[in-house]
């Protein structure tokens, strides 16, 4: 998927946000979250510059992506709540309000 610089930072803190939810990092989700810089090619400067997005212009930037690009973000986000082998409840909820935003 090709976002667009403010998407990829909007995306980003939502991966990060996503990874700080249970208070621990663990092993799955730093190998997912690996896995993502390539992909969607960032790196830890860049999650530093898009934990700094305020929440307001992240959902602005959210909403206004299209309906394959919101897809995408919820499949990536989805996976990360699943990467360390639990999905906690923080996660759980944190998806389904994305999913609302969204919307």
């Amino acid at each position: 998927m090709n976002f667009d610089q403010d998407e990829k930072l909007a995306v980003v803190k939502t991966i990060a946000e996503t990874i700080e939810l249970d208070k621990k990092y663990k092993v799955g989700e730093l190998m997912y979250l690996d896995e993502l810089m390539d992909t969607l090619d960032f790196d830890m400067q860049f999650v530093e510059e898009a934990r700094e997005l305020s929440s307001l212009r992240t959902v602005s930037i959210l909403r206004s992506m299209s309906e394959e690009k919101k897809k995408a973000l919820i499949i990536i986000i989805d996976k990360m709540t699943e990467a360390d082998g639990f999905v906690h409840r923080k996660e759980s909820e944190f998806v389904v309000n994305l999913v609302s935003v969204l919307s």
